[in-house]
């Protein structure tokens, strides 16, 4: 819960203060982190449960739209964990919160300087020192050491994690009362806003990202050790092999006006401050190499790390991590990325900023009411196989497979498939098939006109309903008992339940909602069929603790059924 709404926070204030280019925006955002933090902690004081909050925001953090998300998903954990040591160090005290506070804001100074570090290498230092020195003379400032700006800025950074820690102590003790009086949100009827969507097509194996760690590593290498010229050229072949790989990256690269300011703010600098100037000219030609070198190194690395940051977006990297026991985490972020859309829905637009204090309070007033709906999504099916694609790619073809292929190892399979009808070689309708016995009946068939009761392109059979309603339930034919009833004094053994498909009429409530509704939470694992557009709005409806989705057009039914046997292992 607390992991969720800190990510919906980041999400929804990170766009609003980057629109607005407000300057320090992120440090505001942690601030709003550390008062989401101190307030869940002194709600739920659990040891260690802030740094599962921040693993948990970090997770969310893949929704950004931004092409770099390591940097600020290393720095959300890491501020979550220097919280929690000071929770511990100070044993939940007033002192403790306040500690954590500080920690947690100066972590923002010394991850820039460790960045900055990454970025630019080891020339940058002496670019500082010969910048502190002008800055000296300059003032007639006296340091002891170049290290004296340094602390006096990270003094101004713990102290405003104090005041951020103050904030979330009153706005912890605010929301405690008038709880009564207080409307709770209503999540279920939160229509969830548009968010980035994660791609759940393509493919990903350890090998590509590693290949780019290879050539990021061969390209800082040549930045110092090759000719000027030659590190150049090994620079514009990177960027060439980045472009193929993921022409967006590049185009939001170059896009950033400001980011090449910089650069060339830092090749001037460094020409200035750098090296030994020729006579007639305050320019060091030795210094303009250094800073070319500083940037290509930054153009490398933010590349690099695009890419990578890119790659733990991908969908098949889950598989992986499922196959190193670590379901428990996923089985959180899971629902987290279900829950934080409505999250987000919940918290105020921009027209009720005036009152920061007051929207803080109503979402940590909203924290025990949001827990409430995260369990509720818990009562949800268990295991989920989607199989997706677009129209004709053989998504019923493929569940026919791996349906054949469950049986054959002896399991026991029921529920629904649609193979198409033909007539004259063109699809006419679809039958439904009771994929436990085989039996079938043609549910659908083309009609020549639309009607007010029927204005989809076929007309569907009642009887054909009820026997694919009777077959998804696996109630006996003819018992004459409430489907609901049935559903629910049906004794279920371990056994995949497939249902082909969940389309738009089961979001409106028809053909087969009803059997969705009525069958156990607690089932075995599932097998759907689901169009790629409706993904989204199906796992809305019918919520699960775990889905994973293959796309027909590049699953095989082999994996497909190893998948289903592994997860019912689990």
């Amino acid at each position: 819960m607390v992991g969720s709404l800190w990510g919906a926070s980041e999400i929804v204030l990170g766009s609003f203060l980057h629109n607005l280019r407000i300057p320090f925006s992120g440090n505001l955002l942690t601030a709003i982190g550390i008062v989401l933090m101190i307030s869940g902690h002194r709600l739920w004081p659990e040891r260690g449960l802030l740094i599962r909050a921040g693993l948990i925001c970090a997770a969310l953090k893949s929704l950004s739209p931004s092409p770099v998300i390591i940097g600020p998903m290393i720095s959300i954990f890491m501020q979550a964990s220097l919280m929690e040591m000071a929770l511990l160090a100070g044993r939940r005290s007033w002192g403790g919160y306040l500690l954590g506070g500080g920690l947690a804001m100066s972590w923002n100074l010394l991850f820039r300087i460790l960045s900055t570090l990454v970025l630019y290498g080891s020339p940058v230092i002496d670019l500082y020192q010969q910048l502190v020195t002008f800055l000296f003379s300059q003032t007639g400032w006296q340091f002891t050491s170049y290290w004296a700006p340094i602390l006096v800025l990270g003094g101004l950074f713990f102290v405003f994690g104090l005041v951020a820690g103050v904030m979330g102590l009153l706005v912890s003790r605010a929301a405690t009362k008038n709880v009564q009086a207080w409307r709770a949100p209503a999540l279920g009827a939160v229509r969830p806003p548009a968010i980035p969507q994660v791609p759940r097509s393509g493919k990903w194996h350890f090998l590509r990202p590693l290949g780019f760690l290879v050539l990021l590593s061969l390209g800082l290498y040549s930045v110092r050790s090759m000719p000027l010229l030659v590190s150049t050229g090994l620079l514009l072949v990177f960027l060439l092999l980045v472009r193929f790989h993921d022409p967006s990256l590049i185009r939001r690269f170059f896009r950033k006006k400001g980011f090449w300011v910089g650069l060339s703010a830092m090749v001037v600098l460094s020409g200035l401050m750098l090296g030994k100037p020729q006579p007639g000219s305050p320019i060091s030609p030795e210094g303009l190499r250094i800073g070319w070198e500083m940037c290509m190194r930054a153009l490398y690395v933010i590349t690099g790390f695009g890419i990578l940051s890119r790659e733990l977006r991908n969908p098949q990297l889950v598989k992986w991590f499922e196959s190193r026991h670590m379901e428990p985490f996923l089985s959180a972020v899971r629902i987290a990325f279900q829950t934080t859309p409505l999250l987000i829905g919940t918290i105020p637009g921009k027209t009720a900023w005036n009152k920061p204090g007051r929207v803080l309070t109503d979402m940590v007033r909203s924290m025990e009411y949001s827990l409430d709906y995260m369990r509720s999504r818990k009562q949800a099916f268990r295991q989920v196989f989607i199989i997706t694609g677009a129209k004709g790619s053989g998504k019923t073809t493929l569940a026919e497979k791996t349906v054949a292929l469950l049986k054959q190892k002896d399991l026991s399979v029921k529920g629904i498939l649609a193979p198409e009808w033909l007539e004259n070689g063109q699809r006419a309708g679809y039958w439904v098939k009771d994929a436990g016995s085989g039996e079938k009946m043609l549910l659908c068939r083309r009609k020549g006109t639309k009607t007010a009761s029927e204005p989809g392109p076929f007309h569907f059979f009642a009887d054909a309903l009820a026997f694919g309603q009777k077959a998804l339930l696996d109630m006996e034919t003819g018992s004459g008992t409430d489907p609901q009833t049935e559903a629910r004094t049906h004794t279920h053994r371990q056994e995949v339940t497939v249902v082909d498909e969940l389309g738009p009429f089961e979001l409106q409530g028809q053909c087969w909602a009803a059997a969705m509704d009525s069958l156990p939470r607690d089932t075995g694992p599932m097998l759907w069929v689901v169009r790629e557009s409706l993904i989204d709005e199906v796992i809305q409806r019918w919520p699960a603790v775990s889905h994973r989705i293959y796309p027909a057009a590049t699953t095989s039914a082999d994996s497909l059924a190893a998948d289903i046997i592994r997860g019912m292992k689990t």
